[in-house]
């Protein structure tokens, strides 16, 4: 978006994906793609077949029937078996084609500059490419779900305003563009300002929250604190990271339910200090929040624990002179040079490295994740309630 640039996604959706996971195929793929035989192959068969599975309808049993296909769900082998058969799908992909994929989620990407020709052009490939997962998802076993396939644009509102595109055809099916769409539990507006993103959390954890409160009186504090972690604070911190640089009107909708939350669990009156309630509490403001998760997720690509797809987008910080007041640089990271910062600066690549500057180094440079967690916070804390 920095460089003037739109991105046409298609968000694939499967219908059942992990119970039509074909059983022969699997062990074909795990044996000539992975290199897994013997002992470890059998094993691996053993636990897939045989299954079998029964339906109970108003207390009357069917007979059982083995099943040749799916894997279960809810256990730890699944999702993991899953990725292993699906994992031969980026082998069909076009190399003008950019596809993430997580569990049963998929994604399609495209960039370009918005003019018309390449407009065409990148519909055109996005439209071929939805054809390839098509017949590689049918020679698989699996079902793609066009009714429930969106495809979306994502760019600048001056960017988005040149492009013309309304709809796109996937295997005779008309998607139509959508300003927002759902993908792995975050909302994702055309132009990422996150507005629907909040609103949408905001509106679950309202509805959490006022369930809570009417059992309030038959609570204890420590099980009430315990119900609004799960079930409010959980909707306020699940992909956070995405908000960071979001305006303080939208973090502020987030805040109030974290003052009101804070209060409910102390059970004080909604006239008291909420800074005196998180304070109480331990919690942490919204705010750092969200710096404190970025910051962990710069600890693991530091000491290399995070996926490759983080660690690449860092550069460590090299001191052109060696100068006494360069070693406090030593273990830092490059911070992008961006011209245009309505998006860069909210980007991992640059709010990364620009917040794990400003640390310590005896906050870098802790043992374990543990550790570093528990001085990030204590640092976020003494500096929110400093006045206390």
């Amino acid at each position: 978006m920095e460089h003037q640039e739109v991105t046409a996604m298609i968000a694939v959706d499967l219908s059942a994906a992990f119970d039509t996971v074909d059983h022969s195929i699997l062990i074909k793929v795990l044996e000539y793609q992975y290199g897994v035989n013997g002992t470890a192959l059998k094993w691996i068969d053993s636990y897939l077949r045989p299954r079998s599975c029964r339906v109970n309808v108003s207390s009357t049993t069917s007979s059982e029937r083995q099943l040749e296909c799916s894997v279960p769900q809810g256990s730890c082998l699944g999702p993991w078996l899953y990725l292993v058969y699906a994992g031969t799908l980026f082998d069909i992909i076009p190399p003008s084609i950019t596809v993430y994929g997580f569990a049963d989620d998929h994604t399609a990407n495209k960039r370009f500059v918005p003019t018309l020709t390449n407009e065409m052009d990148a519909i055109r490939d996005l439209q071929d490419c939805a054809v390839h997962i098509n017949t590689w998802m049918n020679s698989n076993k699996l079902k793609m779900n066009n009714a429930k396939t969106e495809f979306i644009l994502f760019g600048s509102r001056q960017q988005l305003s040149k492009c013309q595109t309304k709809e796109i055809i996937i295997c005779g099916d008309v998607i139509k563009s959508k300003t927002c769409i759902r993908y792995l539990g975050a909302f994702l507006d055309e132009t990422l300002n996150f507005k629907d993103h909040i609103t949408k959390k905001c509106k679950t954890a309202m509805m959490n929250y006022y369930k809570i409160k009417c059992i309030r009186s038959y609570l204890s504090k420590e099980a009430t604190e315990t119900l609004v972690l799960s079930l409010v604070i959980s909707h306020l911190d699940y992909c956070n990271v995405i908000l960071f640089g979001v305006s303080q009107t939208d973090l502020y909708k987030l805040q109030r339910i974290q003052n009101m939350c804070a209060k409910l669990v102390l059970n004080r009156s909604k006239y008291d200090s909420a800074k005196q309630a998180l304070f109480d509490l331990h919690w942490l403001p919204i705010k750092a929040r969200i710096t404190f998760k970025i910051l962990t997720y710069m600890y693991n690509c530091h000491v290399g624990n995070a996926p490759s797809y983080l660690i690449n987008l860092l550069n460590p910080q090299v001191s052109k002179r060696s100068l006494r007041s360069s070693e406090s640089s030593i273990g830092c990271y490059a911070v992008p040079y961006n011209k245009k910062k309505t998006f860069s600066d909210r980007s991992f690549s640059t709010t990364g490295p620009k917040l794990w500057n400003e640390l310590g180094t005896n906050v870098r440079n802790s043992e374990s994740l543990d550790i570093f967690k528990c001085r990030l916070k204590t640092l976020y804390f003494q500096n929110y309630f400093e006045l206390f």
